[in-house]
């Protein structure tokens, strides 16, 4: 019933599309708060017991355990060096019911605004534009193997100052309320060392077709209704002759389709591969197409983005490492890639780099 209304409302949009003119492209499809996503061709939204799943489908979160923090950090951001992302997350298991899990994403421009009257006069103000997105995620398994969850967001945006008027309205940044649906499905199949899960997972993010006003409501810009359906298969290999405490190798990859409700661009393919060693060393690569849209500027603009990623990461389980009885585990995700590039002209970015941190007390 679930998967049903995310299908149903699904279809409704596509009836009535409203338009998507890229109001904060930067939060929505800029850097990744998660390097083990970025890495993995940017996608995670049929992968559960991942913390940072929250930002691709919440379903994700119902399979965690404990209690979970999370820290991301990423920049630059092409011309603007100074601009940076930030992600904060939190979440606790509580046993029989699911998962509740709090987080913040944060952009900030990194540029100082010097705004000016209606008349062309100083103000005398300044400030740094930014947007924070603040998320409440509610998952569960709702019956064996299959999971849903929602998240109730509040996007904050700071980039519009009071003394900014247009004619006789004056500009005000409004907090806008939006929420997103997600479903994954596991089935397991155990033999023998070999342990195979295979994933489908759907999600849709602003379900209520939300839209942005600073100034003119009648001009409001609407946030992206966006849409995720994916599968992956994970194999895990236990060999105990190699390690009687940790799992000896896990293969995952993810194959994802996105799309765009009330836009025909920015949809695309994301897949993935990672492969595990001994729960500790984790190295990823993927590739991903998005469809461009250039708005008239230029013919130098391209059709579309299509980029190769890889990345690294880190996991130090204390547990199964010492003779200790904390149920710690610790976890470092790296990515540095090329940024992309959006025109035929210019290819030499410096690399952006994407750092993810998290602590997972299992209790």
């Amino acid at each position: 019933m679930f998967l049903a209304v995310i299908l149903l409302t699904c279809t409704s949009y596509e009836a009535f599309a409203q338009t998507y003119n890229a109001a904060f492209y930067e939060l929505f499809f800029g850097r990744q708060p998660s390097a083990r996503a970025e890495a993995m061709g940017r996608s995670l939204a049929t992968i559960t017991g991942d913390p940072v799943s929250y930002y691709y489908n919440p379903a994700g979160m119902a399979s965690l355990k404990g209690l979970n923090l999370n820290a991301g950090f990423a920049g630059p951001y092409y011309l603007l060096d100074d601009a940076y992302y930030d992600y904060f997350g939190g979440s606790y298991n509580i046993k029989k019911y699911g998962t509740v899990g709090l987080s913040s994403d944060y952009f900030n421009w990194g540029i100082d605004v010097n705004p000016v009257s209606e008349f062309g006069d100083p103000t005398g103000e300044s400030y740094e534009p930014h947007v924070t997105n603040y998320r409440m995620t509610l998952a569960s398994e709702v019956i064996k193997d299959f999971f849903v969850g929602v998240n109730l967001n509040l996007l904050s945006p700071d980039q519009i100052t009071d003394s900014y008027t247009v004619g006789n309205e004056k500009g005000e940044d409004k907090d806008v309320f939006y929420f997103d649906l997600g479903v994954i499905k596991s089935f397991n199949i155990q033999s023998g060392k070999l342990n195979h899960k295979i994933n489908m997972g759907s999600s849709l993010i602003n379900v209520n077709s939300a839209k942005y006003s600073g100034v003119d409501e009648a001009q409001a810009d609407r946030l992206p209704v966006i849409f995720r359906l994916g599968a992956s298969y994970d194999l895990l290999i236990d060999d105990k002759s190699i390690s009687s405490k940790l799992k000896s190798y896990n293969i995952l990859a993810n194959l994802e389709y996105e799309d765009l409700f009330n836009s025909k661009y920015y949809g695309g393919v994301h897949t993935g591969l990672e492969f595990t060693f001994l729960e500790i060393l984790s190295l990823r690569g993927g590739y991903y197409s998005q469809k461009l849209n250039d708005y008239g500027y230029s013919e130098n603009y391209k059709d579309n983005l299509s980029e190769f990623t890889y990345g690294f990461g880190l996991n130090v389980p204390v547990m199964q490492l010492s003779d200790s009885k904390v149920p710690l585990q610790i976890k470092l995700d790296f990515v540095s890639l090329k940024q992309p590039t959006y025109i035929t002209t210019t290819d030499d970015w410096e690399n952006f780099h994407v750092y993810t941190v998290i602590i997972n007390w299992i209790f």
